[in-house]
């Protein structure tokens, strides 16, 4: 089992949080927006920056990553969180090694163009 420190829990996050924003940007159609009430608790009890995205890992060390967007106005939901899901997972897995377990896409908005 891969044990990690906090300074390489610190740098992989980092590392994860700029993969996901990417991944966010290529999709189009989508913004990313800070978490609300869980994302804000998880990070007070973390004592974490405020990301995009709140990253987790279990036991096994696999990540579970939840994270909250806006959809562009007239697009396909489920297909926009899908194709995100699918992005992130593999993008995670080939760029870290980490296993992605979860990612759990929040759609918190609607925006117009």
């Amino acid at each position: 089992m891969l044990e990690l420190k906090k300074s390489q829990t610190d740098m992989s996050n980092m590392l994860l949080q700029t993969v996901i924003s990417i991944c966010v940007t290529d999709i189009g159609g989508i913004k990313s927006l800070p978490p609300r009430l869980l994302g804000k608790f998880y990070s007070i009890l973390s004592k974490d920056q405020l990301n995009n995205a709140v990253i987790q890992y279990d036991m096994d060390n696999n990540i579970i990553i939840d994270i909250f967007i806006e959809v562009e106005y007239n697009q396909r939901i489920p297909m926009k969180v899908q194709e995100l899901q699918q992005l992130i997972k593999k993008e995670i897995e080939v760029i870290t090694g980490y296993t992605v377990k979860e990612v759990n896409v929040y759609v918190d908005g609607i925006w117009v163009k």
